[in-house]
């Protein structure tokens, strides 16, 4: 994790110190999902939107369906279990000895595109039938 921050890059210095604090909030925003349950233990402002934490709510005080971090608490949990069952179901393969170069394709990206064994690996970009990551529900 950064421990500097993210700051957004501005063309002159004038715009830099015009919005000092809020810069300085932003830099620090947390990634990840997140229980919205528990929002109040984590931002107890009760503002419309977080800084720190990315939500918003509407109107109506419901989330706002932007707000794609922050989860009720069921789905949070089901969010967890599926991660919990997915890291048992990889550390038995592994176990019992499955170990399979299997990178993934998304749009045009894969995960040889992030990878610093490409110099040693024995996989060929043009030929290998990458697996390929959908959006849930197709």
């Amino acid at each position: 994790m950064n421990l500097r921050g993210q700051y957004q890059k501005r063309r002159t210095r004038r715009q830099i110190l015009a919005a000092v604090g809020d810069a300085r909030r932003m830099a620090y925003r947390h990634n990840g999902r997140f229980d919205a349950g528990l929002l109040s233990k984590f931002d107890n402002r009760k503002a419309e939107a977080g800084d720190q934490f990315n939500y918003s709510f509407n109107t109506d005080g419901k989330l706002n369906k932007r707000s794609c971090e922050a989860l009720d608490s069921l789905e949070f949990r089901r969010l967890l279990k599926m991660t919990e069952d997915h890291l048992v179901k990889m550390g038995s393969e592994i176990f019992n000895g499955v170990a399979d170069v299997n990178p993934y394709r998304r749009g045009r990206t894969t995960a040889c595109d992030h990878c610093g064994y490409q110099a040693i690996c024995r996989i060929d970009p043009w030929t290998h039938r990458y697996r390929v990551l959908q959006k849930e529900g197709r």
